[in-house]
């Protein structure tokens, strides 16, 4: 006679149906395994052929500085000559005069060529070293993935309940760790964008405009001086553009400052920059957070204003940081045109990066409301809980 217990499980908890679903696990995690182990070797695979590449890069960059520096010698030497002759021509021949000339100008053309060259192979270093860096960081996942997964089976050949947990732990972990990479690609997006439509464009009609004095150097000196002079103010705008780039991707004044000297500076410089008139006020009492958390509402803070100057189409905006005993409250608003929430967001976020933003927050266990509507503004509210711990 079955016996009152087992009249009470239902069949589909049944002791065989748990083991179909055990079998079924770990033969997918076998799978998972094996999948995680093949991206590993790939990962690994091409780790070490851009470790040999950067090598190799390295080294012809360095002989390409010794390259530079012998010309820059010359160039010296050939301008003394130059000058020389000049002062004196009396005593030197048409003939010496020209080929003076010639050489001083040819040396400075090898010269400016090689600059050149030896820009582009520290470009190709450093944008490998950075490949590097990635990859080594894919590389360290992937086989922490797999340790993982075997501590999953060790799980499964024992306690259920430990199972549940742990894979609940995992779930977790993995959506965040997609909320990473999703925030991570945005910023990727954002700079790549950011270099394309500056520094790029200017260094792709300097070495047009390069091109152009080569040719009319001997011809029109007057005209490639002029020409000179204009690139010379290009490479010192290219050059304030990728420091600006530099800065937006890592602000250096949180670390030595703290937060809110950082927003107050950077509030300044979008002030100066776009001529929109903010109103920046911090209550409570100021204080250092944790440093992950800084970083993430500095850039929230930059997203919405950015928005701000792209969109809201107005003179005056609003920040305000609340900052109490268990939580930070952040608050952006403008007077503008305003915006249909639901549509910008079912839209994917790519118009005003309003889902970044939201998953931001949510990588902080906070939550972000967005009030708006065509004509009457838009605001938004960002509201991060303050866990025990952290730094103050």
């Amino acid at each position: 006679m079955m016996s009152m217990g087992q009249a009470n499980i239902p069949e589909e908890l049944s002791l065989s149906s748990l083991d179909q679903i055990l079998n079924k696990t770990i033969e997918a995690i076998h799978k998972s395994r094996d999948q995680m182990f093949h991206i590993a070797e790939l990962a690994r695979s091409e780790f070490n052929h851009v470790q040999e590449e950067l090598e190799a890069t390295t080294r012809e960059a360095a002989l390409q500085i010794k390259i530079v520096d012998d010309l820059e010698k010359q160039d010296r030497a050939a301008r003394y000559s130059l000058m020389v002759v000049s002062r004196d021509f009396a005593n030197h021949t048409e003939d010496e005069i020209r080929d003076a000339y010639e050489r001083a100008s040819r040396i400075q053309v090898d010269l400016e060529l090689a600059r050149e060259k030896e820009v582009r192979l520290r470009q190709k270093r450093d944008e490998l070293q950075r490949r590097l860096k990635t990859l080594k960081t894919m590389v360290t996942r992937a086989e922490d993935l797999l340790s993982r997964v075997g501590v999953v089976m060790d799980y499964l050949a024992g306690d259920l309940k430990k199972i549940t947990a742990h894979v609940q732990g995992w779930q977790k972990r993995q959506e965040l760790a997609f909320s990473v990479i999703r925030a991570q690609e945005e910023e990727r997006r954002r700079v790549a964008r950011e270099i394309h439509d500056g520094p790029a464009q200017a260094l792709a009609s300097l070495a047009m405009r390069l091109e152009l004095c080569e040719k009319i150097l001997n011809s029109e000196s007057g005209r490639a001086k002029k020409e000179i002079s204009d690139l010379k103010e290009v490479a010192r705008a290219s050059l304030q553009d990728v420091r600006k780039i530099i800065f937006d991707l890592r602000p250096m004044a949180i670390d030595d400052l703290g937060l809110m000297p950082a927003l107050r500076t950077y509030v300044t410089a979008f002030e100066e920059r776009t001529g929109i008139r903010v109103q920046f006020n911090v209550l409570g009492e100021e204080r250092r957070l944790a440093a992950p958390l800084e970083i993430a509402v500095y850039r929230l803070v930059q997203e919405s204003l950015a928005n701000v100057a792209k969109h809201a189409r107005t003179s005056e905006a609003y920040v305000g940081i609340e900052i109490t005993g268990n939580c930070i409250r952040l608050v952006i608003r403008d007077n503008g045109v305003g915006f249909n929430p639901e549509d910008v967001m079912q839209a994917a976020g790519e118009r005003f990066g309003l889902v970044g933003m939201k998953e931001r927050a949510a990588m902080f266990g906070g939550e972000m409301t967005i009030k708006s509507q065509p004509g009457e503004g838009s605001k938004i509210t960002v509201v991060i809980p303050l866990e025990q711990g952290q730094k103050s």
